[in-house]
């Protein structure tokens, strides 16, 4: 069986970014990483309202997606190198 975490890697090793973030986004702790991706997958999916309240959902996802990208591709190159 698969880890989310491995499903995560080879999403974004595939280039398919929003589909690493929908993964990540149901993860069940309550961390602000965690937080971070729910919101920027709320974001994608709910542009106007965010919109409304005066953030930008493109930023939101953006910072979601390379937070993704910073913790599951450099923490596993670093764990790789030694």
């Amino acid at each position: 069986m698969e880890s989310k975490s491995q499903k995560i890697r080879d999403a974004l090793a595939a280039g398919d970014r929003l589909a690493a973030l929908r993964i990540a986004a149901h993860f069940h702790d309550r961390s602000v990483n965690t937080l971070t991706y729910k919101r920027g997958l709320d974001a994608h999916n709910h542009p106007t309202f965010y919109r409304q309240i005066g953030k930008d959902p493109e930023q939101l996802t953006a910072a979601a997606v390379t937070l993704l990208e910073t913790n599951f591709i450099l923490r596993r190159q670093r764990c790789v190198r030694g």
